[in-house]
């Protein structure tokens, strides 16, 4: 269709009035695509630089595959790593202060477990434990079953970061060698328990950083049971010692009715517990006071 002379400019110029020019400011939908494309750009560099370190590089993404010496390149780069992460390790453990040590020799199929295990982590903080746990190991074989070595491989950083949290709140009642976290208490109901029911005593672990949640996480990866503990009945007067990292608590029960309840660790969370820098809450030992006081003597 022929436009007239005298039609008005937008009409001349082939354009509808209400529709924006291409000099107008951008609209917030081309921004927002904009910013994604900036975010997909980052992300792209990120999953490139991980796979560079293996040797797989963009430009060997190709329907015809791996060229001779692609493969050689990721074969050398993957021996490299490995060998990398083994020589951090025994790094670490070198570096470990000795104190007393058994005479009894290094089991050599422990150490071969070891080290094809050790080849894998990559993580530094990973590799610190992995270096204690050597050292220690050498120092006292028998230490650290393969059991636990198995557990630990399947740990990240994150997990390690969690199970430092659980040691935090952690203690060892008398002489028992195996931490446990105190939940609580419970005062066992009466005769006439219609007229006196028992009463209880909680913690609020999540408000010292350790949540429910956390406790089944730490289930699911052996280090501690889920199901809440109980210590039976006290006898009165009979002190129940929990030492943690730096103070004792002793309780002794006012009545012959109470018990305790705590989380226990397992025996791979035991051995995987001495590993960990332990610096108590004391925020929750000021709690045990508090909640405790009622039933029990407290003293520090």
């Amino acid at each position: 269709m022929k436009i007239p002379s005298n039609a008005p400019p937008h009409l001349a110029q082939g354009i509808s009035p209400n529709k924006p020019s291409v000099n107008a400011p951008q609209s917030t939908e081309r921004k927002k695509a904009q910013s994604a494309g900036t975010s997909t750009s980052a992300l792209q560099q990120r999953i490139t630089h991980w796979f560079a370190q293996i040797g797989v590089t963009p430009h060997v993404l190709d329907i015809r595959g791996f060229e001779p010496h692609e493969i050689a390149n990721f074969r050398r780069l993957k021996e490299q790593n490995r060998l990398n992460n083994l020589k951090s390790i025994m790094s670490i453990a070198l570096g470990v202060s000795y104190s007393e040590s058994s005479t009894e020799q290094l089991d050599p199929d422990w150490f071969h477990a070891f080290a094809d295990m050790a080849e894998h982590i990559f993580s530094p903080a990973m590799q610190e434990l992995w270096g204690k746990i050597l050292a220690v190991e050498v120092q006292r074989p028998g230490s650290f079953s393969l059991r636990t070595l198995e557990t630990l491989t399947k740990l990240t950083q994150r997990d390690a970061e969690l199970f430092s949290r659980a040691c935090q709140l952690a203690c060892k009642r008398n002489q028992d060698s195996t931490p446990i976290i105190l939940s609580g208490f419970h005062n066992k109901p009466g005769l006439l328990s219609l007229l006196t029911p028992g009463t209880s005593g909680t913690f609020v672990l999540a408000q010292h950083g350790l949540s429910f949640t956390d406790i089944l996480a730490l289930s699911n990866m052996k280090l501690v049971y889920a199901s809440e503990m109980e210590t039976g009945l006290l006898a009165k007067g009979s002190t129940q010692t929990l030492k943690f990292s730096k103070s004792s608590v002793q309780l002794t029960p006012n009545k012959p009715s109470l018990w305790l309840t705590y989380y226990r660790f397992t025996s791979v969370g035991a051995e995987l517990s001495r590993l960990i820098p332990r610096n108590e809450s004391e925020s929750f030992v000021n709690e045990i006071q508090q909640v405790f006081g009622r039933y029990f003597s407290v003293t520090r």
